[in-house]
């Protein structure tokens, strides 16, 4: 089953079984930060549909060649800039298919490629507000209490330099940590 429809099953048994009223079930649906996950999810999705995959799989292989270090440079530094502004899972999602096409194509073990892949999409969530759903929950309990909200770019002078130094460990020192199983 899908997890969205596991969560709604979810909601409707604690409504059923009077764990919660029907107000405080959709009660939630109303937050802004709820929404903007919705509108991040997507986004994601309708970019994945609409073929972006394919022209950021070209584009990254031009740019990165067939050498290793630098692909893993390419792909991180592309799916943690799009992760600040789309969901991280989303990003993965997306690359998924496009990374195990540049290891096919260039002989680089899966691994090598595809764990960069995933913490660079959770470090681009550093760089923005609506990178990440923590983030945008932090900001609408800050809205809750009556004090200042962040903005977008609040996050970016501290998730920047982490973001940045944690795609650099995973291009050089980081991948001799990898398995090199080949497809």
């Amino acid at each position: 089953l899908r997890v969205d429809l596991i969560a709604l099953m979810v909601l409707v048994a604690l409504v059923v079984t009077g764990q919660v009223t029907a107000q405080e079930a959709i009660s939630g649906f109303s937050n802004p930060a709820v929404v903007t996950v919705w509108a991040v999810f997507i986004l994601s999705g309708g970019l994945s549909r609409a073929g972006v995959a394919h022209v950021v799989g070209r584009w990254l292989l031009r740019v990165g060649g067939k050498r290793e270090t630098l692909l893993t440079l390419v792909i991180s530094i592309a799916a943690a800039v799009l992760s600040a502004f789309m969901n991280n899972v989303g990003v993965a999602a997306m690359f998924l298919p496009v990374v195990m096409d540049i290891c096919r194509r260039t002989g680089i073990p899966p691994a090598r490629l595809l764990m960069p892949l995933a913490f660079s999409t959770l470090l681009g969530g550093l760089l923005t507000l609506i990178g990440t759903p923590p983030n945008l929950l932090v900001g609408s309990a800050l809205v809750t209490a009556g004090l200042r909200p962040f903005r977008l770019f609040d996050f970016t002078p501290v998730g920047l330099p982490v973001m940045l130094t944690g795609i650099l460990f995973l291009a050089t020192a980081g991948r001799l940590l990898l398995p090199a199983r080949r497809l």
